[in-house]
């Protein structure tokens, strides 16, 4: 019986390791709807002038984060938000985003906003795709910057250009 339940242990410790090397601190999102929605970057190599595009299945190929957060302003509440961080993506270009001093981010909508070296420099800035492990409803889609423990101003929804500069 004893060495029974030590099988029974063993099996259940290897189990979890296997599911955590696996990968599963991600939720895995349905893109369908808006995979091949593109995000202008502009200015990645500190001219202002280049511009790199990515769709939204380019950035749920990065390595991603789940991160359960809300804003400090309590206009959301809580949230699990999915995707890579900008800098994931930004390490695609040899860049980081410590490297500019302004980062402004648009939206369909019209609504942007330019974060502040702080933040820049102290947040991770996450472009999510998946907001509470569905996709992202039209309004949001196809992608919304989510900046854990920050004002919902921050969290600018239907991304669809940033720009960068140093």
């Amino acid at each position: 019986m004893r060495r029974f339940v030590k099988t029974v242990i063993m099996a259940a410790v290897m189990a979890v390791v296997v599911l955590t090397a696996g990968g599963c601190g991600t939720d895995d999102i349905d893109i369908s709807e808006y995979s091949d929605a593109q995000i202008v970057i502009t200015g990645i190599d500190g001219t202002g002038e280049t511009q790199e595009s990515v769709t939204i299945s380019q950035l749920k190929a990065l390595d991603c984060v789940t991160v359960k957060t809300h804003s400090t302003s309590d206009k959301i509440g809580e949230v699990r938000a999915t995707g890579p961080t900008l800098d994931t993506l930004l390490q695609q270009y040899g860049a980081s985003q410590c490297d500019f001093s302004r980062i402004e981010i648009h939206g369909t909508d019209g609504y942007d906003i330019a974060l502040s070296q702080k933040v820049i420099e102290e947040a991770d800035i996450i472009l999510a795709f998946g907001i509470d492990g569905q996709p992202l409803d039209a309004e949001s889609a196809p992608c919304r910057i989510i900046i854990p423990e920050s004002d919902s101003a921050y969290w600018i929804r239907m991304v669809d250009s940033i720009r960068l500069i140093k």
